[in-house]
């Protein structure tokens, strides 16, 4: 039997409710895990280390990287100035996913980049963001659902989104027009470098991008992994499409 790919999904902080005392753990939501184990991968979540030759060999043991969504990023990070609105920010984790961005993007290794991920990637590639869609955008559609409804907003379905013809995107979810959830206060701003927009909100905000030239780099805003089981299952062939990335980059 052929081995599965291996599909580093990378870690945020998280804090233990029944011991708040206790040390900071890293870790990541189930439905990334869930996931990719269906799509055919084998999920490894990367835990945040600050050895540069340490985060290289988690690097190398992957067929496919997954900057998985989380915190605000510093805005340090794309030269700009820290807004009230950014929270949270975890610098160790930011350094770590800049660099796992750089090195997939640089030897082509299957990167698929989900909401704080897309940023990331776009962060990677030069790019700036907003750093909170209501102050800044005032126009803008609901792209955060307010505290008191969020109880299950993961599974809401907010946005169509209308991808771009002819888009990686397009191609592996296998239609023009799909439904999303929307749960994230800041945006792409300025576009990286080598990035295209394959899908947009009407108001104008980003919801994905790709970079063309390289086999499998998408970034999507919105969170397709707590969709793709029932929600809206034609996000799970973007995940498969993920996976069968990293097994011909393995191969």
């Amino acid at each position: 039997m052929k081995s599965k790919p291996v599909i580093g999904i990378t870690a945020g902080e998280a804090k233990n409710k029944y011991y708040p005392n206790a040390p900071k753990m890293y870790g990541q939501q189930y439905t990334y895990i869930e996931a990719i184990e269906r799509a055919g991968g084998v999920p490894l979540i990367l835990p945040i280390v600050q050895d540069e030759t340490v985060m290289r060999q988690l690097f190398d043991l992957c067929g496919g990287i997954l900057l998985a969504g989380g915190n605000d990023i510093n805005p340090a990070s794309y030269h700009a100035i820290l807004s009230p609105h950014t929270k949270h920010i975890h610098q160790e984790r930011d350094d770590q996913e800049l660099k796992f961005a750089t090195w997939a993007v640089a030897e082509d290794k299957p990167l698929l980049a989900i909401c704080r991920g897309m940023q990331m990637l776009n962060i990677a590639q030069g790019g700036t963001l907003y750093q909170d869609i209501p102050t800044e955008l005032p126009g803008a559609e609901v792209h955060e659902i307010p505290d008191e409804q969020s109880a299950d907003r993961e599974h809401q379905l907010v946005h169509r989104l209308a991808l771009e013809p002819n888009s990686k995107l397009m191609a592996a979810v296998e239609t023009a027009s799909i439904q999303t959830n929307a749960y994230h206060h800041q945006a792409i701003k300025t576009l990286g470098e080598a990035l295209v927009v394959t899908s947009r909100t009407p108001d104008g905000v980003i919801e994905s991008v790709e970079m063309p030239d390289r086999q499998f780099a998408i970034g999507v805003q919105s969170h397709p992994e707590s969709l793709e089981a029932d929600i809206e299952p034609q996000w799970r062939k973007l995940f498969a499409a993920f996976v069968a990335a990293a097994k011909a980059n393995r191969s």
